[in-house]
């Protein structure tokens, strides 16, 4: 039971990690207020499981008042992109706003517009399309799934958003050795911001069950 126990708070840490690093590369002006809401839904996802991400709808997460809510902020991009369509900042970060409610497919499609109205598309657009596609189809690495994955790593071959969901993927089909391999990948990285102590937790809870 206590095996069982902690493999899903382990996956629900693994599909927390990959959607974080997502969310992660916000424009500097609203990366406080982002970070502030999905801290909470980190949290939340920890403790009731990673079905609660496929099967449930986004909960109430508490906000305080000095911080916009994921509503308001909706509401402002969108307002936003009323004005200004071919704006491919706004459209990411809508995207990103989407994944935080869990809504995939909308969050798919603004990643979409982003990638196609810049004029230079970079690693993290899409790899953030990969995440939202990956989500969209029930955590399955379909092949427009791999494809941006492979057009995300032949730009940053140590982007991280990339590396955890390969690594995520291998995880839940008990590919431990190829999850660890991956994560190692994220460790020997130069990136700013990666949190790694928490790919040591993953790794190590990998190792645990190989033993």
């Amino acid at each position: 039971m206590l095996t069982t126990y902690l493999a899903f708070i382990g996956v629900a840490l693994l599909a927390t990690a990959i959607i974080h690093t997502v969310l992660s590369s916000t424009l500097p002006q609203k990366s406080s207020l982002k970070l502030s809401a999905i801290s909470s839904l980190m949290l939340f996802i920890i403790s009731f499981g990673l079905w609660a991400i496929v099967h449930t709808p986004a909960p109430n997460v508490p906000v305080s008042k000095q911080t916009q809510t994921i509503e308001e902020l909706l509401e402002e991009t969108q307002q936003h992109l009323t004005s200004s369509p071919n704006d491919p900042q706004a459209w990411f970060e809508l995207g990103q706003l989407y994944m935080l409610q869990y809504e995939f497919d909308s969050a798919s499609t603004c990643f979409d517009y982003a990638i196609r109205l810049s004029k230079t598309p970079y690693a993290g657009q899409f790899a953030a399309l990969a995440s939202a596609l990956y989500y969209q189809h029930s955590q399955t690495i379909t092949p427009n799934v791999q494809r941006l994955l492979d057009m995300t790593l032949e730009i940053d071959p140590f982007n991280e958003t990339a590396l955890q969901l390969i690594a995520s993927d291998h995880f839940l089909s008990a590919r431990y050795s190829q999850a660890i391999t991956h994560w190692t990948m994220i460790l020997d990285s130069n990136h700013l911001g990666v949190d790694r102590a928490k790919i040591i937790r993953h790794i190590q809870q990998a190792e645990s069950f190989i033993r």
